[in-house]
């Protein structure tokens, strides 16, 4: 029997715009039919949002008893953003420019004084017109697509103002002003929105720090041809033959065509193609994005045009059971893929295993008294950073929703009293739980043998081989 499930929509303006939605949770039978079987997931979801994560605080932050705090890796996604999928006829206005950044160059090693002088960059988005423009290709406003919105950077400004009151205010851990760069690594994708979430973050984290050289964190990004922050198939073609196994299992094929009239209907009000078009037939990815943005936003979903005169059809919109239907096949589309199908393991590994390999290296470089001064190391990248990285965490259903906007990964390495060493893991501002049935450590405070041996199986012994076509 299928689940049934209700939306409950709460739209709320204050300084920051937020959507939260709950819903409610049926209750599946037991059976003895797989659990990547749709109509029996245990989403977990009744107080999930998209819109915005949980946040660790001062209040709940707790140290783990009889340790001390020795290094913290943080891994977020970027925050709230525009959608990356752009649809015709769209009438809604996105705005990004209530926070200005701005630029400049000078010489390495050099003060700003001798540089070119300050620049700051406005996305224009002409009026539509047929003579001179693209029209109606791009929505009103003044975004691009996939931008960082304000509302973003204030997401981010948040989570580091908690993490500030946790590691430097409540635990002393961190200094209260950076006076050395060696304390901090900053990493991001080649991807503008992950830059502006990790300046917004440690902002923050150590505000008032001036422009000057002197007090500049460096943000390390690697090419975008090899980085591995996210499933890289043009460095890893591995990738493309592992999914395709996946999305062509009786499994997954059998869960788009349980779900196959809803995407029918949502690709002929998007005016996209859900038939030879992979990227609308196999997924929900691009669905889950174009409903959900405009829903945290408050703003009308999407409508069909009529093809004669461009009007919307106000009586075929999307709905907002739609967007939980969307988002429930989503969710369960990433866990499958990441967790649960057979060969899960095989593709989570080279997605995201060398960012595994990094972050346990950095690890054991501390432990190892190499990098005495790095006390916190921050990862920007995307939900596809994240995602990975729970799964093969093993993370439960309830974590292993899409996460959003802002979300943060905190591991915290703690050495005790007795001189062994635990890993905490938190997701947005909570210990990590895992699925039922992969129960292989407490991240509350998981002996660090343990956790690497765990990781170990995610990490690539020989990257170029295993990824190899």
């Amino acid at each position: 029997m299928k689940s049934h499930f209700n939306l409950t929509a709460t739209l709320a303006a204050a300084t920051l715009l937020a959507l939260i939605h709950s819903a409610e949770t049926a209750t599946t039978p037991q059976d003895t039919r797989p659990i990547s079987d749709i109509s029996h997931y245990v989403f977990d979801d009744s107080s999930y949002t998209y819109c915005n994560p949980g946040y660790p605080t001062n209040s709940s932050y707790t140290a783990v008893p009889d340790a001390q705090l020795e290094f913290v890796q943080t891994i977020v996604r970027h925050g709230d953003r525009t959608p990356v999928h752009v649809i015709s006829n769209d009438e809604n206005t996105w705005a990004c420019d209530g926070i200005d950044e701005h630029m400049y160059l000078h010489g390495a090693g050099q003060s700003e004084s001798n540089s070119t002088g300050g620049f700051q960059q406005v996305i224009e988005i002409p009026g539509w017109n047929q003579k001179f423009g693209y029209a109606n290709q791009v929505w009103r406003g003044s975004c691009d697509v996939g931008q960082l919105t304000d509302h973003g950077k204030l997401q981010h400004r948040t989570l580091g103002s908690y993490l500030r009151g946790i590691y430097v205010d409540k635990m002393g851990f961190l200094s209260e002003s950076l006076e050395r760069a060696s304390e901090v690594y900053a990493r991001t994708t080649y991807v503008w929105r992950t830059k502006n979430s990790a300046e917004s973050l440690l902002g923050s984290l150590w505000p008032n720090r001036g422009i000057s050289p002197k007090t500049s964190i460096p943000i390390h990004t690697y090419p975008s041809e090899i980085e591995t922050m996210y499933g890289n198939s043009g460095a890893c073609p591995r990738l493309k033959s592992i999914m395709a196994e996946i999305t062509g299992s009786d499994t997954y094929q059998g869960f788009l065509k349980d779900q196959g009239p809803l995407m029918a209907r949502l690709a002929g009000i998007f005016g996209v193609n859900n038939k030879s078009d992979g990227e609308w037939r196999d997924t929900w990815d691009g669905y889950f994005d174009i409903l959900n943005a405009r829903q945290c936003h408050a703003m009308q979903l999407p409508c069909s045009h009529t093809p004669e005169t461009g009007k919307q059809a106000t009586s075929n919109c999307a709905t907002p059971a739609d967007v939980l239907q969307v988002s429930r096949n989503s969710h369960y589309e990433i866990a499958l893929k990441y967790r649960d199908h057979p060969m899960a393991h095989n593709y989570t590994r080279l997605v995201i295993g060398s960012l595994w390999g990094s972050l346990k290296q950095q690890m054991e470089e501390h432990i190892a008294g190499k990098s005495d001064d790095l006390r916190f190391a921050l990862y920007s990248g995307h939900d596809s950073t994240i995602v990975p990285l729970l799964a093969s965490l093993k993370a439960s259903n309830r974590n292993m929703l899409w996460p959003p906007y802002a979300s943060n990964l905190l591991l915290e390495l703690w050495k005790k009293t007795d001189g062994s060493r635990v890993v905490r893991v938190i997701y947005n501002g909570k210990v990590l739980k895992l699925q039922d049935g992969n129960q292989w450590c407490d991240l509350g405070a998981c002996p660090i043998d343990t956790f690497f041996r765990h990781i170990d199986e995610f990490i690539p012994t020989d990257i170029t081989t295993e990824c190899a076509a």
